[in-house]
């Protein structure tokens, strides 16, 4: 009732206020393929050339080698690439003296979405509401009455689940001893710091990594920071664990499950857990200045990685495709966790999810990663079955990071939506009819710059729709009304599915949350004939993958494409 009451008021204000559209969220057009051969993404990519050309130039990336790579799960091979090296870099003594395609960068932290594609494999979304201390010993604490009244003081690792931990929920700390201050104490006495007490000085994490036994006593001694499931707070810490807990679940050790699972299976010939033949990387200055030789130990699950632009983007396209997952597990996964406090970023397990909003909203689900001289992002689009990844070497490498992402990005969702409108056209659009005997039915399909493919007309019986949908919705001003198709994820050999927004509202400029929301996803099958909704339609496909008949299903009837 609640749904019939809201179609009914927002009605009334919809002569009042213009269509600007309203689109499920998802993929507007089924995804773009063969990228590399569109004369559309041609032109982006040589866009994206020329930016980058001129940002070297004018030495707005100064000091660095970089790799950039865009793929499309729908090619085995990268659609566009672009390589450069800093001059340093060509004349040391260490290392490759060009970057290319196949060279080994240190990946940081995008070590984190590995691990968790691993924890994939084994339908891992199942395990996100399980507690970590069912497959960590070292967590199953018996807490004192006063330790479990003490939250400030005790993380309740009863409560920590394997989801929260993933998506940075479990009030844990970024890391123990990697990094902490106490190994610079006499120094920041100088500053204002207290010297620390023996028994509170780090005895492991400066010289030589921790033990599994050295973190464990470190890390169950270090205060939560939140509740559980409170506020994300990023957490390396969390992320070794999780390699426990993945080593209890898989029965093998960490380095193990990555050969057998990932490495091996997808055959990324660049990619790795320790330290590998320097001459088969980029090494800015030299390996220790680069921290190219650092050995990270038992937090490799959180940052241990090498990889290349290749092998980074083979990666990609297997999650994209779900080549080692179960699909319906890829899109439980790729789903928000949890927000922070910018409307445009949302974390998942472990993604950072930032919200594009031109030319529609476009999530990208990306991970960075960060250390020494080294920086990495991926970046993945669901909607066009593409992404890219940046792989940076050399000094301010976070910030030109993210710069020449966010290049990429700005370039490019764009030109995957350009290309999926104009292949979508090409396979879908013209005139569906069908006019024999005392049927008068048709339907014609066109695009124009918004999102989803656009019923222009529709006559079913000899009777206008678009009026009778008018009607039915109380609409008195045809600009009030619109029916754009997007796909809907279902698709079965020759045939695919798409749904029909058939009312999208504006809403007025200065529109608050509640006022300004996008309300088709409520709104969409509201209208249902004979147990089948006006929103279901469906396309028969010829072996190309071209519409060659079109069924609104709720009319029993099937339109042959003219």
């Amino acid at each position: 009732m609640r749904s019939l009451w809201t179609l009914s008021a927002l009605a009334l204000s919809a002569e009042a206020i213009k269509t600007t559209g309203c689109p499920l969220l998802g993929p507007a057009f089924p995804a773009p393929t063969s990228l590399s051969e569109d004369p559309i993404f041609s032109s982006k990519a040589e866009e994206l050339t020329s930016k980058l050309n001129e940002a070297i130039e004018d030495g707005s990336l100064p000091g660095i080698s970089f790799a950039v790579q865009v793929f499309s799960s729908e090619e085995d091979h990268s659609a566009f690439g672009f390589y450069h090296t800093d001059g340093p870099v060509k004349v040391g003594s260490v290392g490759v003296k060009e970057v290319d395609e196949d060279t080994m960068f240190r990946i940081g932290s995008i070590s984190k979405l590995w691990t968790m594609f691993l924890f994939m494999t084994l339908e891992g979304t199942r395990y996100f509401h399980e507690p970590i201390s069912k497959y960590v010993p070292e967590l199953q604490i018996e807490y004192s009455p006063a330790q479990a009244k003490d939250k400030i003081n005790n993380l309740q690792w009863s409560d920590v689940t394997i989801g929260e931990l993933a998506s940075h929920q479990a009030g844990l700390a970024r890391d123990y001893a990697f990094g902490d201050l106490g190994f610079k104490s006499d120094l920041l006495q100088s500053m204002g710091f207290p010297s620390l007490p023996e028994d509170e000085q780090l005895t492991c994490g400066s010289e030589y990594p921790c033990d599994r036994q050295e973190f464990f006593r470190g890390i169950l001694k270090t205060h939560p920071l939140t509740s559980t499931s409170q506020t994300p707070i990023y957490s390396n810490a969390g992320y070794q664990i999780l390699g426990y807990a993945l080593e209890s679940i898989a029965n093998a050790n960490y380095e193990e499950i990555l050969w057998d699972r990932l490495i091996r299976p997808l055959n990324l010939t660049r990619s790795c857990l320790k330290v590998p033949d320097p001459s088969l990387a980029v090494i800015p200055h030299n390996e220790t200045f680069s921290w190219f030789g650092y050995e990270i130990g038992e937090e490799a699950p959180a940052g241990g990685m090498f990889s290349s632009a290749n092998d980074m983007a083979t990666f990609g396209r297997a999650v994209l495709s779900s080549t080692l997952v179960d699909p319906a597990v890829t899109r439980r996964w790729m789903k928000p966790l949890t927000h922070t406090s910018s409307l445009q970023h949302s974390v998942g397990a472990p993604w950072e999810i930032y919200t594009f909003l031109t030319p529609r909203r476009v999530d990208l689900y990306t991970k960075a990663g960060d250390i020494g001289l080294y920086s990495s992002s991926i970046g993945l689009s669901p909607d066009h079955n593409a992404g890219f990844t940046v792989l940076v070497a050399g000094g301010n490498s976070h910030a030109m990071t993210s710069t020449i992402g966010e290049m990429v990005a700005d370039i490019m969702l764009p030109g995957f939506d350009e290309v999926a409108r104009n292949q979508a056209l090409g396979r879908f659009g013209g005139t569906f009819a069908l006019t024999s005997g005392s049927s008068n039915s048709s339907i014609t399909i066109t695009a124009d710059d918004g999102a989803g493919l656009v019923v222009s007309s529709w006559i079913s019986n000899s009777v206008d729709m678009i009026e009778s949908l008018m009607g039915l919705q109380g609409v008195t001003d045809r600009s009030g009304i619109s029916i754009r198709l997007q796909p809907s994820g279902l698709e079965t050999p020759g045939k695919i599915s798409f749904l029909a927004v058939i009312y999208t509202l504006g809403v007025p400029e200065d529109a608050g949350p509640l006022l300004g929301s996008c309300f088709s996803w409520i709104l969409l099958d509201s209208l249902v004939y004979g147990n089948v909704g006006l929103p279901e339609f469906e396309f028969s496909l010829n072996h190309d993958g071209y519409a060659t008949s079109l069924s609104p299903r709720a009319l029993r009837v099937t339109l042959p494409r003219v």
